[in-house]
């Protein structure tokens, strides 16, 4: 399981950074439950800072249940109508109030001709229930309308030290052994955004407990499956399946050859992805339906089997974020090392990484014992190999 999913914020105190924020939202989702309606809140702020998660924390911590709508389903007026007028006055089957959320309205209200906007900005205008925006860009011109409906609230970039925090705690949790010095590095790359820091922590960790072997045992076994159920035996058990379905992403085009295979694969992959959004962190009998999609779908998508070996390629998307991880770990090392000799701070020192370049060409012994460069970081410098640093 991803390390966001896993430690995603279950109580308003659970969230990190933004306190009087959050307490600001206590008290007017406590108005709303005691017969005083407030006005929309719209929560506008970098990524991750916590703005989706807020409506789905009011909706667990004070049983709520939630209608929500984003960007990508928001095609037009009328649909905007249907789903949030007649839901939100709808009672609901067991009593309980709604909340309604509008997430990333920045980019909805940007579209052209689409009339949402208009719809949305009309339904908070006369909210029979709570109700969230969230936006980054909350000072669109486009939003005018419906900021002018909504109470603002800003969610500001979590504290360095307040992430670094949580990534030691997570880790510990989660017995990834990191020294204090890269919790350190990862928490400043983060640049506030909780969400990316727990990636770049899941870089350094076993992101599955799945053994490699196993995986790609896993993955040829569904590719190549010919049944229903000799893949449902085959992934039961304790296996990632958030791991599994970016092995099965990444090669559902090397397996299958014929376009409608290829496209009858990837068609369940995405439906398993419709439902992974319906969970959320309700609804996980819902769980059973993506892992079949992502699995067994995949497998009897194809038409015929394919007699033939299969080298499997590990996920481009791991494979991306760890090496963003290392990159940006090593500039941040060099950067420290040229600023003590320069006197300048480690970000403004990679400035002059071009010139070390050209000079340690010539010079690569002297530009390391200077700057007391490694191997590594010198390699890295030079844009080349480590064996050839070490000839």
């Amino acid at each position: 399981m991803l390390l966001t999913t896993k430690y995603a914020p279950k109580k308003l105190d659970d969230l990190i950074g933004n306190s009087e924020q959050v307490e600001h939202i206590k008290q007017w989702i406590l108005h709303w439950l005691s017969g005083k309606p407030r006005k929309p809140l719209l929560i506008y702020g970098p990524p991750g800072v916590g703005k989706t998660s807020i409506a789905y924390i009011l909706k667990d911590q004070f049983d709520l249940e939630i209608i929500e709508m984003n960007a990508s389903e928001l095609r037009n007026k009328d649909r905007v109508e249907r789903v949030l007028g007649q839901s939100a006055l709808a009672g609901s089957l067991f009593g309980r109030t709604k909340i309604v959320l509008v997430d990333d309205a920045d980019v909805l209200a940007g579209r052209k001709d689409s009339g949402g906007g208009t719809a949305i900005k009309n339904f908070l205008a006369e909210s029979p229930c709570p109700a969230i925006v969230t936006a980054t860009d909350v000072w669109d011109k486009s939003l005018s309308t419906i900021r002018a409906e909504c109470e603002l609230l800003e969610f500001k970039k979590i504290s360095k030290g307040s992430i670094k925090k949580h990534l030691e705690t997570v880790a510990k949790a989660e017995q990834i052994t990191l020294s204090p010095e890269i919790i350190d590095a990862i928490a400043e790359r983060a640049e506030g955004d909780v969400r990316a820091a727990l990636n770049d922590l899941q870089c350094h960790g076993p992101s599955a407990r799945t053994h490699e072997k196993d995986i790609f045992q896993i993955v040829r076994g569904i590719l190549k499956g010919e049944s229903y159920a000799a893949v449902k035996e085959l992934v039961g058990g304790d296996i990632d399946y958030d791991i599994i379905k970016l092995w099965i992403d990444e090669n559902i085009s090397n397996e299958y050859e014929t376009p409608d295979d290829i496209a009858a694969g990837y068609d369940s992959l995405s439906k398993a992805d419709i439902f992974d959004g319906r969970i959320r962190k309700t609804h996980w009998q819902m769980l059973k339906y993506s892992i079949d999609l992502a699995t067994a779908g995949v497998a009897i998508a194809k038409k015929t089997p394919y007699r033939k070996f299969t080298k499997y390629n590990f996920p481009s998307y791991l494979k991306n974020m760890s090496r963003s991880v290392e990159r940006r770990a090593m500039l941040k090392a060099i950067g420290i090392k040229i600023g003590k000799r320069v006197h300048v701070n480690a970000r403004d020192a990679r400035e002059y990484i071009p010139l070390l370049k050209e000079y340690g060409k010539s010079n690569m012994q002297k530009l390391m014992d200077f700057y007391e460069f490694s191997e590594e970081e010198i390699a890295f410098i030079l844009e080349t190999s480590v064996s050839k640093v070490k000839k």
